[in-house]
């Protein structure tokens, strides 16, 4: 994948973080969520930028926690993904503090079992006990969190290190976020009138804020804040904007990253003539044509056949046909000057244009983070000033 690539910039990374970390409380913690091949911006170039601004970087599997400790990045991990219970991995997470989070009671008993079983003695294996308080994912039900906290606060080889939780939707559902957070922090009273953590020389810290808490719930910022798709210069919602600018009139997120490729070939085309697989476009007058090296492998969504638009010597241009699985085609007549090798913004600034993960997502019908998240991995990112 030579002919496209991916720039991600570090004094963007850099200016988010230390925006939000205006926002919150001076002792609050900043956890970085790099998970998912850090949102598709690359995770070894994201966590070597980030990894002196933040108190953890969290993931999503071991896969992503042993990348980041082969680099030598010393910052602690939260792994947010399910753990099999394998002795190799769990003994692994001990030795390189890597911390997990568990979902049940049966899922810290099993953990707790492989590690007393194990050859030559382990350490405490540091754990996040997740609650669900109306996500409907993998948690710990309320009503059985304090019972099934105190078991496994005795549980063998566990250390509690965190409790957490996750919001649902923050800006548009405002009543049911404030009744997560209310049974969020009535677990939290009850576990602490018992004095269940009395005898740890540091407490666990308590988390559920998200990257759009963390804008518009400071109630909810706690002891942690996970920021996630802020932390690449994306809202989580595109109406949030001029809420965010309403209340922090100071307040500027970069976008981290560009997508860009280059044409590889233009041609003439006749009138009258369709273009691309099903013969969905057909010129309606004689048409220079780029072809680019892109497709739907690439994370180029085929979704935007016939709709979506490219830069071009900063200008838009239309992409026509249907995308293809390497290779897409976009118009050009209106460039006279545009030539093969010429660069091509996917995502990202060109001249005095732009082209956003929000005006795809909304081409696309679905979410900014599908759209980063998505470019292929093994397209190459190149970290930039």
């Amino acid at each position: 994948m030579n002919n496209t690539w991916i720039e991600i910039s570090k004094s963007a990374l850099k200016q988010n973080i230390l925006g939000f970390r205006k926002l919150i409380p001076r002792d609050t913690k900043l956890i970085s969520v790099i998970k998912a091949n850090a949102y598709g911006h690359g995770l070894a170039q994201v966590s070597e930028i980030v990894q002196d601004q933040t108190d953890y970087l969290a993931v999503i599997n071991l896969e992503e926690a042993r990348l980041i400790r082969k680099l030598e990045i010393k910052t602690p991990i939260i792994v947010l993904g399910y753990i099999l219970e394998s002795e190799k991995d769990i003994l692994w997470a001990i030795s390189e503090k890597v911390e997990i989070v568990v979902n049940s009671l049966s899922h810290a008993e099993r953990i707790s079992k492989i590690i007393s079983n194990s050859s030559g003695g382990a350490d405490c294996l540091k754990i996040h006990i997740k609650i669900d308080t109306g996500m409907g994912r993998m948690g710990i039900m309320p009503e059985n969190s304090v019972s099934y906290v105190k078991q496994i606060s005795h549980f063998p080889y566990l250390k509690i290190k965190g409790i957490m939780s996750h919001f649902a939707d923050v800006s548009n559902h405002k009543d049911y976020t404030q009744e997560q957070l209310k049974k969020f922090e009535d677990i939290k009273f009850q576990l602490f009138r018992e004095k269940l953590f009395k005898d740890y020389k540091e407490e666990p810290i308590w988390h559920i804020a998200k990257t759009e808490a963390i804008l518009f719930f400071p109630k909810s910022h706690l002891d942690a804040v996970r920021l996630g798709i802020g932390l690449y210069g994306i809202l989580p919602d595109k109406k949030a904007v001029d809420t965010v600018l309403n209340l922090y009139p100071d307040f500027e997120l970069k976008p981290a990253l560009c997508w860009k490729t280059q044409i590889l070939q233009i041609k003439n085309y006749p009138k009258e003539e369709y273009v691309g697989y099903g013969c969905t476009y057909k010129t309606k007058r004689e048409t220079r044509i780029a072809i680019l090296p892109v497709g739907y492998y690439e994370g180029y969504d085929r979704g935007l056949s016939n709709k979506g638009e490219v830069l071009i010597r900063g200008k838009r241009c239309p992409i026509i046909g249907r995308i293809c699985m390497n290779m897409c085609m976009a118009d050009v007549t209106a460039i006279h000057e545009a030539k093969r090798g010429d660069e091509v913004v996917l995502i990202g600034k060109q001249g005095k244009e732009e082209i956003t993960s929000d005006e795809i997502a909304k081409k696309l019908d679905t979410v900014n983070y599908e759209i980063v998240a998505r470019i292929n991995p093994k397209i190459k990112r190149i970290i930039t000033e």
